[in-house]
């Protein structure tokens, strides 16, 4: 996990859960850049922009937190939606932790993507193979 912070929110990047939708980069170019180290920069827009993409990242990979009021929005937390993408992964939103086999946590609370098709690298989270090797949820 990778944390990029202004003075009014913390951007947190887990790459694990990245399925590289691009959401992030065609939201917010100024913000989300592949071709720059680092490749966020929080002060490229300002933090309501910045958390309207956010939102947008399918997977969970990026979320953030306010950093005036970050336990606030723990006391906060959604329950849990459960979506099934069509020819690709569940997306679950909201507070829904994960954790494995052995009890290790995965994920704290959502949003992330569970993978469908069994081909993905990062089980259980989805990396987008499903697109790559044509995954169809009605055979």
């Amino acid at each position: 996990m990778k944390e990029y912070s202004n003075n009014e929110i913390k951007v947190i990047w887990n790459p694990e859960k990245c399925i590289h939708a691009r959401e992030c980069v065609k939201g917010l170019p100024q913000v989300f850049s592949r071709d720059r180290t680092p490749w966020i920069n929080v002060q490229g827009a300002s933090s309501e922009e910045i958390m309207s993409v956010v939102d947008r990242c399918p997977s969970g990979a990026l979320t953030y937190k306010k950093v005036s009021s970050a336990t606030e929005e723990s006391d906060n937390m959604p329950s849990a939606n459960i979506i099934v993408k069509k020819n690709g992964p569940l997306l679950v939103e909201g507070g829904c932790s994960l954790k494995n086999n052995e009890g290790t946590l995965l994920a704290e609370q959502g949003p992330y993507a569970l993978c469908r098709c069994g081909g993905s690298g990062k089980k259980p989270f989805c990396d987008g193979t499903h697109i790559k090797i044509g995954f169809d949820d009605t055979k």
